[in-house]
Order: structure tokens, then sequence, then C-alpha cells
């Protein structure tokens, strides 16, 4: 393992399934969740027996919807990953919450655990938008919960909001930019949605109930979402996500950084430098393999030279930074303009990457088309 690596603690219930949603998420259970909290605390131990490590950068909890446990609960969960892993002084603990699941109790308890960082499932400040989502918040439930963090001290506050919905107008999206400026969260995440299958979304888009908005208009909403929010002090860091100076998340550039990371919980993914895989996803069979003291790892591949100088391409190239080609040749003892030469040279020609100041990063433009252009550094 590196220095730089983080945990990711996956808690799988929700108050009710979004509409938009293909995560590993079911209804909340009492018992259930009883169970799986013991699952939890024994994968926990397994899995820091497992991996000798360094220090740990970073704590995720995602879901679902984390904030669905009570504050001793998520106590619990960090203490038992104090015990067990080497944390860092300087630790960034996130936890996602759904404005209508918080209370003051709740936070103050959730602020005592350790979580210092907060990212609210704000998704719009449209009551009509957040029902068709199909989200059991309101605009006021997210200003109140919003107000009662930052009664309690909360200073790293993100946003998760989402554009390209079905009916949604430039000018409404407008609105919720607005909204999410004027309350001044750190961090804004600002999703375009994708109708994934097997979701609610999708049933009704075969229904024709709804109707993906245009190409041309999604476009427009992701350009005037980089305008606005950088007229604001938030800056672009990587595609999806904007932050005032300082606050980018930390947890996430593990990810785009292709650096290691330990996962927890079902469905969890996870990264160890030479094996990629992922925990079971039932619930039930995740519990029972912890129970009989087993990891519950569904699939696990060992990744070849060439898979991990694609993924530290497309995953680095969402940051705006984009890579460093010095890391990259200390990191593979090859240079990346040897490898793709061809590829950098046709891109750079469109317009769509840049190299410069040591660096390669996709352009303005390239940013607008990221998948087509990422699709470029597939060798295998």
């Amino acid at each position: 393992m590196t220095e730089d690596y983080g945990l990711y603690i996956h808690i799988p219930f929700c108050a009710q399934k979004c509409h938009y949603c293909d995560f590993n998420s079911i209804a909340a259970d009492d018992d259930l969740i009883s169970r799986y909290l013991d699952a939890l605390k024994k994968e926990i131990k397994l899995v820091a027996d497992k991996y000798y490590s360094p220090q740990l950068q970073t704590i995720y909890i995602g879901g679902g919807t984390p904030s669905i446990l009570s504050g001793q609960d998520l106590s619990t969960i960090l203490n038992q990953c104090r015990q067990k892993f080497d944390l860092n002084s300087n630790l960034e603990i996130t936890m996602e919450a759904n404005p209508g699941t918080l209370s003051e109790e709740q936070l103050r308890l959730t602020k005592q655990a350790g979580v210092n960082r907060l990212s609210l499932g704000v998704q719009s400040f449209n009551n009509q938008f957040l029902t068709k989502l199909g989200r059991i918040h309101s605009k006021d439930d997210v200003i109140t919960s919003y107000r009662l963090a930052r009664e309690l001290d909360f200073d790293n506050i993100s946003f998760d909001l989402m554009f390209a919905l079905p009916g949604q107008s430039l000018n409404q999206w407008e609105n919720t930019l607005q909204q999410a400026i004027e309350l001044g969260p750190e961090h804004i995440s600002a999703y375009n949605l994708k109708i994934e299958p097997n979701t609610v979304f999708a049933q009704w888009l075969e229904e024709g109930k709804i109707e993906k908005i245009s190409e041309e208009l999604d476009l427009k909403m992701y350009r005037r979402t980089i305008e606005l929010l950088e007229e604001n002090n938030y800056y672009q860091y990587e595609i999806s996500n904007f932050s005032q100076p300082g606050y980018n998340s930390r947890h996430n550039k593990i990810y785009w950084q292709n650096q290691e990371y330990l996962a927890l919980g079902p469905g969890a993914h996870f990264y160890d430098g030479q094996f990629r895989g992922y925990n079971i996803t039932d619930i039930k069979d995740y519990c029972h393999h912890l129970e009989a003291g087993q990891l519950a790892i569904a699939e696990q591949n060992k990744l070849s030279r060439v898979e991990k100088i694609e993924e530290t391409l497309i995953l680095g190239l969402r940051l705006n930074q984009g890579i460093s080609l010095a890391e990259f040749k200390k990191k593979f003892n090859q240079s990346l303009t040897e490898i793709y030469e061809i590829e950098i040279q046709k891109l750079v020609g469109q317009d769509l990457i840049n190299q410069s100041k040591g660096r390669l990063f996709l352009t303005d433009h390239g940013r607008e088309i990221a998948n087509q252009v990422l699709s470029s550094f597939i060798l295998s």
C-alpha cells in the first residue's frame, strides 16, 4: 500500500429508492441494519489484518443513505476503524447525507464521531423536480439541514446537484445553481442525469412518460455550470466537481489519481495496487460470509501493466490538472508520450488535449466529450 490511500464504507440502506438510482441499496429494516453492522465490524478487522498498511488518509461513508443510521451506530463504526487502522492526524472523514433524514441530535453525534466533511444529496432546489426524482426531502429541508450543520461547526460541506432532468429548462437549472451558491457550501458536484437500466426512470422512458432533454441543451447546462460557478469562486478541478480554494475532495482524488483504497460493505469496490475487485452485493449473503469469518469478496482481478496504464490515463485525465509526465514515467518506467505518441498527436490536433508545463490534460472541449476522448487511450 502507498501512503495515500482511502477507505470507502458502504451503507446500503435508504428510506426509499430514488427513481434514477441504480446503486446497491435497499429499504431500511432495523433487524437487518443490526445484522449488517455486526458483519461490518468483522469485516473491518479482517481487512485491517489482511493489509499491513500505513496511514489512512480519508474515510468516505457512502450509500444508500448513511444518515439513516443513528449517530451512535456511526460512532461505533468509526471507533472500530480507529482501533484497527492507523489514521492520519489530518484525516478527512466524509459522510453522505439526505437532507430529509437529518436531525440536530444526529448531526451533533455525527460531528462528535469525527465526521468533518458532509456531502448533502441536494440534487435540486425545485420541489417539482425533487418529487420527480423520488427524493424524500424538499427545498426547505435542504436549507434547514445546511443551517443546522453550520450551527454545529461543520466547515466543509458539499452539495450534490443534478441537471439535464426530464422537462428541465436552462433557467430552472440556473435557479438551482444560484440557490446553492447563495447558501455557500465549500464544494459542489454537478452531474448530468444518466438514465440507467432497471430504474424507475428507465421504465418511464420506455413507457413514454418522460423524455430525455436534447444533447444541445445538456451541453448548454454544462457550460453554464462552469461559467456560473467560476464567477462565484468555485473552480472546476474535475469534470463534474467544483470547489472553493482548498476544498477539493481528497477521497475522490484518490480514485482519479489511481491510488489505492480499501472498501467495506456489500457491493463496495476496492483497489490495492495489484488487484481490483468488489464485494458480494446481496446484503444477507455478505453478512453470511462474515459471520463465517470470511471476507465477502465476489470477484477480484490482478491488473496487467497495460491495464494500470490505461486506468491511470482514463482516471487522471478527468482532473483539470491532468497527469504529470514525470510521475507517469517514474511509475511505469516509460514515457507516456512514447506509449501514446500517435493518439496524443491526433487529439492535440483536434484541440481535445493539451501538453504544457510537464502535464497532459483535457482542453475545455475535450472535457465536454470526455468519454469519447478517453476511449482513445484503451490499449488492450
